[in-house]
């Protein structure tokens, strides 16, 4: 079976891959939108497209870096800040037992949840309202919110795993 960093680190390999991903076609899309912006003329529709796609795009942009900055200050504050004793939440003292599995459950889950995030953003901002691809990349958010939520409250369950004795 393999170990905790083994899962996890290939997980983030995955995230890397689909963050990538999701910040270059939300730049894409954002020099497209502004291209197309700029050169519909008098046709409204194709402004009124344009238009959207910029925002969104940006958008995206905005929500990719912001929420994987969020997280970083989340876990910082959680595990390697010096705000709690040493060694908290990973590496705890009681590895027999759920700790493991928790820790692994939870840093799988943020780098999927952060990944399912960022390209869930891309789509959104690439598709047209109540389309297929805005529909898919609004799902991808909310899974990718879900699956960072429950990351969260697996490092919450290995920092205060050792003081409950689990």
């Amino acid at each position: 079976m393999p170990s905790v960093s083994e899962l996890v680190d290939a997980t983030y390999r995955l995230f890397v891959v689909a963050e990538y991903t999701a910040r270059y076609l939300s730049l894409t899309l954002l020099v497209v939108g502004i291209i197309g912006y700029f050169t519909a003329g008098t046709n409204s529709r194709r402004s009124i497209r344009y238009r959207g796609m910029v925002t969104g795009a940006a958008a995206a942009l905005v929500a990719i870096f912001g929420l994987h900055a969020f997280y970083d200050l989340i876990g910082f504050v959680m595990g390697g800040g010096g705000m709690l004793p040493s060694g908290w939440p990973y590496g705890a003292p009681g590895d027999a037992g759920l700790l493991p599995i928790a820790q692994a459950a939870s840093g799988m889950l943020s780098y999927l949840g952060l990944a399912c995030f960022s390209l869930g953003a891309a789509l959104w901002a690439a598709g047209t309202p109540r389309g297929r691809t805005w529909t898919r990349g609004y799902r991808g958010v909310l899974w990718g919110v879900a699956m960072l939520a429950v990351s969260m409250g697996g490092v919450l369950f290995t920092v205060f795993a050792p003081i409950y004795g689990f």
